[in-house]
């Protein structure tokens, strides 16, 4: 190691412990204080490339070209995810956690338990590095201990090792699960449609360079060419990793031991069928006026709170919960509405990089109340829902027209009559609240709502 400042110090790559205990020795600096870079080394403000300038210059070793674990010998992969700091002073990802790309060809032809993706990152360590926007990350410090954990579940061998945590049987199972569906949507020849919002975990992110000139892939069961996707932990999970982590938390509830959608479905099954008055005196809570603004989803939220950590599970999988009124003949009271836009921004945005396009690439939990013939509120439903593909396409051609509007004339924009899936219109707290738009004039702030239309249609599949 001689152009490390760590020459005397050397680990055992045939040993878990041995890794971990050398990583341990950059808690609380940079690679820079530890390392001796060569001068040729380039892109050190590239987010990507401080893993593998760990892995070269610090571990001396060598990655592999392939889909093995970087530290074959032990089957142990390392990361480096750059956290910042909470409003609470606590350390929180600042993104999601990319894996390992996805062939879609390879994975057509596997099983979970053979999966390249789980022989890869069946045993991981994370190291994590405090971003610093302005910072080269050669020069970013490392803060908390590494992670060292494993996702092969029970019947996988994993070490006795100090700092060695196993996810819990709950959260394996959703891996699993991510990993099947992203999978057989391959199988059906849909590679095109992934989505982030098809699963809880375990994402399938984008990970091309975008934009139409992008180079797209080919799948097995379809001639249709698919954006590049790689396999990530979702930005919310990596957190519940880190918290669980730094404050050594024991989870509790049936989200240990079931997948995130079992685990809804049971708590909500024992509410079903009960009025809001039932469920206000069941959990003392009552409305404290006649129009309290989020009262259903705080009724929502406490159904959720019996199951222990309910809450927090749904952060981890970026799930947004929305709770949406019928009347007593099946149509919604209202559109379902999104934050905000800029007007001055939108006309500089890509589809891909808009607010819209993240949320509605999201998966929901739709909390579905229902009015009687006697105007008693009664709750009916909640199921997990994401936006089809066909679906996101229409709302891409609103957000596109929107976006081309508003270069022309910002009050004229897309109403519902012209799109089936959505529109625009006024979201501001009054008629004060404004902003400006390219015209130089000050208008009322406007955002992308769903169709009553489109949301009845989508009660008919999930009610009837």
């Amino acid at each position: 190691m001689s152009s490390s400042r760590t020459s005397s110090q050397t680990y055992d790559k045939n040993s878990i412990a041995s890794i971990y205990e050398f990583a341990l020795r950059l808690k609380n600096r940079s690679l820079a204080d530890v390392v001796r870079l060569p001068e040729g080394v380039t892109n050190v403000r590239d987010r990507g490339n401080l893993g593998s300038l760990v892995e070269t210059y610090y571990f001396q070793h060598k990655p592999p070209n392939d889909h093995n674990p970087d530290f074959v010998e032990v089957g142990l992969e390392l990361k480096t995810s750059g956290v910042v700091k909470g409003k609470k002073g606590e350390f929180r990802a600042k993104e999601r956690l990319v894996l390992t790309m996805i062939d879609f060809n390879t994975l057509a032809k596997e099983e979970w338990v053979t999966s390249s993706f789980l022989h890869k990152c069946q045993r991981m360590l994370i190291l994590f590095n405090k971003f610093e926007k302005d910072i080269p990350v050669i020069n970013r410090k490392f803060v908390m201990d590494p992670l060292l954990f494993g996702i092969g579940g029970p019947e996988a061998e994993h070490p006795q090792v100090k700092g060695f945590e196993n996810i819990p049987k709950g959260e394996l199972e959703t891996l699993k699960r991510d990993w099947i569906f992203i999978r057989q949507k391959v199988l059906d020849g849909k590679a095109h449609e992934l989505s982030e919002g098809d699963t809880f975990y375990l994402g399938a992110c984008r990970k091309g360079a975008g934009g139409p000139k992008e180079a797209l892939r080919t799948q097995p069961f379809s001639e249709v060419g698919a954006k590049a996707r790689a396999f990530s932990l979702k930005q919310n999970y990596v957190n519940r990793l880190i918290e669980r982590h730094v404050n050594q938390i024991h989870e509790s509830g049936i989200f240990e031991t079931l997948s995130v959608d079992e685990a809804t479905h049971e708590t909500f099954r024992n509410f079903i069928g009960k009025s809001t008055d039932e469920l206000a005196a069941e959990f003392n809570y009552f409305k404290k006026s006649k129009n309290q603004k989020g009262y259903l989803r705080s009724l929502a939220l406490k159904i959720l709170a019996t199951a222990g950590a309910g809450i927090s599970q749904l952060n981890e999988a970026d799930i947004e919960m929305k709770t949406i009124r019928l009347k007593v003949n099946g149509s919604p009271r209202e559109s379902m509405s999104f934050p905000t836009f800029d007007y001055m921004k939108i006309g500089t945005e890509d589809w891909e990089d808009s607010s819209f396009f993240e949320k509605i690439e999201r998966k929901f939990l739709l909390v579905i109340f229902q009015e009687d013939k006697d105007g008693i509120e009664n709750l009916i439903a909640a199921e997990y829902w994401n936006m089809p593909y066909e679906d996101r396409l229409e709302a891409k051609r609103v957000w596109e027209e929107t976006k081309r509007r508003v270069g022309i004339d910002a009050s004229k924009l897309p109403t519902s009559r012209e799109n089936r899936v959505a529109h625009v219109r006024p979201k501001a707290a009054n008629g004060k609240d404004k902003a400006l738009s390219p015209q130089g004039q000050m208008l009322v702030k406007k955002c992308f709502w769903l169709n009553k239309k489109y949301i009845a249609s989508i009660m008919e599949s999930i009610v009837s």
